[in-house]
């Protein structure tokens, strides 16, 4: 299902005012499922990223493949989340 940037737009905002100071990828990615509700898929979780951090599309493109969104060979583990978005997250 797709949803208008105007439906996502609050949940971008609330993860950018989110306190993530010291708090690690993970945190933030789960913070933003549940944020995102039902509304939650990979693309939505890619847009907030971009939104909220200003995390570049490939970036967030290769964060929607943690493991606890998507299985498979390709899914990234805890630590390649956070070595991925390390550099958005600590702005």
């Amino acid at each position: 299902m797709m949803y208008a940037p105007s439906l996502l737009e609050p949940a971008g905002e609330e993860l950018r005012l989110a306190d993530v100071c010291g708090r690690g990828a993970t945190e933030v990615a789960r913070e933003a499922r549940a944020l995102l509700g039902e509304r939650f898929s990979t693309v939505t979780f890619m847009y907030v990223l971009m939104r909220a951090f200003e995390v570049e599309y490939t970036a967030a493109r290769d964060a929607s493949r943690w493991h606890e969104f998507h299985g498979g060979p390709r899914a990234l583990s805890d630590a390649d989340l956070e070595k991925l978005l390390a550099p958005w997250l600590a702005r």
